[in-house]
């Protein structure tokens, strides 16, 4: 008994390492050249560090840049030109108070440039402004692993994480802080109390995921909804009451922040569309508004839709509850062709789970089905870092290497699936790592600026 409690321990700690040198990897991979790439739409950051520094001065009247400008009655200035540097594409329309999102996101991207001195409306370095998605990743990281291990157990949980650390949409995507970025953690750790059935933690979470981004607020109902839907009626209703209770609070915010503008904004936001084709154009150009051609993001997705076909055991049903409601709000509210990533960001746990969850299954049982999409999806690295690969040497590689595959020659299989999938890591480090050098070869990118410390 003993000896056995020794080896459960020894497993638990060394499991525990992997973890955290993968977490530590994840945020290194991150946190390298954040300030550089993604360089397109880098601007909605700093709108938001702005936001959130005049938050902490007066959280009533936050101010900043809104795209809303015809007949906003909180617009108190306009810049000259459209054409103002360093964004280049928008023309500065400073409103107070500020509505075009909650404020609690700003108010955290905004708290480290807020904390070393700088002010509203000043420059500030990019990864001043990123460092609190780099943090936030952390989180995600962390509760990603530990929803996966609840759910399908520790070997797809370690999978999964280890993708969502080094896949290099993944890895950029949490470089930017957008309010998403700093929602999921928040989501995630609702859901995770759920998993554990503390009920009253999961209402406070879930309370102020609406606080971060409008999305959000439709979390408490979410879950209120998969309470309902398993027969815990009391506990779906209180869930329900949470949800109303953070809507009508952020009402009431608005309202005493300023009615009028309040009021307009939610007039304008109210305006905007649904459209067919918005899932259509994430899967065939998944992009930071630039492109960014990364076929194991594309394969992720594909995955997840294919869970979806799973709902016989709670596990399942668990995760595709809300994979499939977060997916049904992204379609409500993402707009034309899907023009905002980043609504997708959520969703990123979700899809380094299901790559995780199909990894596990290839390496249980090497398979040609499962092999070939991870090929045909997991070297599109090549093309990011501008590498021509001879078209004759891919075809004679692609058969060599699934020839085994499907002869099912089992001991050949066994190994070539752990050896492709080491190559696939480091592959995607090295792209995560070089691709900022190569892209900004042919694109412009902002010049990192020199953090100066204000205190």
């Amino acid at each position: 008994m003993k000896k056995y409690s020794r080896a459960a321990h020894l497993k638990t700690i060394i499991s525990l390492i992997i973890v955290w040198i993968l977490i530590i990897l994840g945020v290194t991979l991150r946190a390298t050249r954040a300030d550089v790439f993604p360089a397109d739409n880098n601007d909605d950051s700093l709108f938001y560090a702005w936001a959130g520094i005049s938050f902490w001065e007066n959280p009533f009247k936050p101010a900043t840049h809104s795209i809303f400008e015809a007949k906003n009655p909180a617009l108190i200035w306009r810049s000259q030109y459209r054409d103002f540097i360093p964004w280049e594409r928008f023309g500065l329309k400073i409103v107070q108070p500020w509505f075009d999102h909650p404020p609690l996101g700003a108010a955290i991207i905004g708290l480290p440039a807020k904390l070393l001195g700088y002010q509203t409306f000043e420059q500030i370095p990019s990864m001043i402004v990123r460092f609190p998605a780099l943090a936030a990743s952390i989180f995600t990281m962390l509760f990603t692993y530990l929803m996966a291990a609840k759910l399908f157990g520790k070997k797809t949980a370690i999978l999964s994480l280890l993708f969502l650390a080094t896949v290099p949409y993944f890895v950029a995507a949490h470089r930017q802080s957008f309010l998403e970025n700093i929602l999921t953690p928040l989501f995630l750790a609702s859901l995770l109390a759920l998993l554990n059935q503390k009920l009253i933690l999961t209402g406070m979470l879930a309370f102020f995921c609406g606080w971060i981004k409008v999305p959000g607020f439709s979390v408490p109902f979410m879950i209120s909804l998969w309470l309902w839907r398993n027969k815990q009626t009391k506990t779906a209703l209180l869930m329900l009451l949470a949800g109303l209770a953070s809507i009508l609070s952020f009402v009431g915010y608005g309202i005493f922040s300023g009615k009028e503008a309040f009021l307009y904004i939610i007039n304008q936001q109210s305006a905007r569309g649904a459209y067919v084709k918005s899932f259509f154009d994430t899967l065939t150009h998944p992009h930071f508004y630039g492109g960014f051609d990364d076929g194991l993001y594309v394969l992720s997705i594909i995955l997840s839709l294919l869970m979806l076909t799973k709902f016989k055991s709670l596990k399942f049903k668990f995760f595709n509850w809300f994979l499939s409601l977060w997916l049904m709000t992204i379609f409500l509210v993402a707009g034309r062709n899907n023009n905002s990533p980043w609504y997708w960001y959520p969703l990123i746990p979700f899809f380094s789970i299901s790559l995780g969850y199909y990894a596990e299954k290839m390496l249980s049982k090497p398979n040609l089905f499962l092999i070939l999409s991870f090929w045909l999806f997991g070297l599109t690295g090549f093309d990011l870092l501008k590498i021509d690969l001879p078209s004759n040497w891919l075809r004679i590689t692609t058969v060599a290497f699934l020839t085994p595959f499907i002869l099912n020659i089992k001991t050949l299989t066994y190994w070539l699936v752990r050896l492709f999938l080491i190559f696939l890591v480091i592959f995607n480090i090295y792209v995560t790592i070089n691709y900022p050098t190569i892209y900004c070869q042919f694109e412009k990118c902002p010049k990192p600026v020199k953090i100066s410390l204000l205190l």
